[in-house]
């Protein structure tokens, strides 16, 4: 039985719908293309995965903080979190041990199951 998709657990059934599209993905390059693939599609999507993570983390903080400080909160968090991200990309695109094409269809994954859970949405109640 499936449970439905409410305002209240979006954020989980995003996650869970992308840690199983990920498996799904990397499994699927695995056995279609190869190695190189696969550790392409779950490098990308691990660092989609925990960039939106990281992001949903940042702006519940930045919510509960007062006006002067959130603004400077936000500030220091995006451009750390841009910079994690962009190392880690850098490590993973200069290395021969992933492909391009994995690593590019693995950072997609969080935009792939929002897409998908939009149509899902607007299917189900008839937009």
């Amino acid at each position: 039985m499936m449970a439905a998709i409410k305002e209240d657990n979006l954020f989980a059934v995003i996650v869970k719908g992308s840690l199983g599209l990920l498996a799904v993905l990397t499994l699927g390059s695995l056995a279609l293309f190869s190695g190189k693939a696969a550790l392409g599609v779950l490098a990308g999507g691990s660092i989609a995965i925990l960039n939106f993570l990281w992001m949903r983390n940042a702006l519940q903080r930045i919510l509960g903080l007062l006006p002067a400080n959130a603004t400077r909160y936000a500030l220091m968090r995006y451009i750390s979190r841009m910079i994690v991200t962009g190392c880690a990309l850098y490590f993973v695109l200069t290395s021969e041990w992933f492909s391009l094409a994995g690593v590019l269809t693995g950072l997609s994954i969080i935009v792939i199951n929002i897409l998908t859970l939009s149509l899902y949405r607007a299917l189900s109640t008839g937009g």
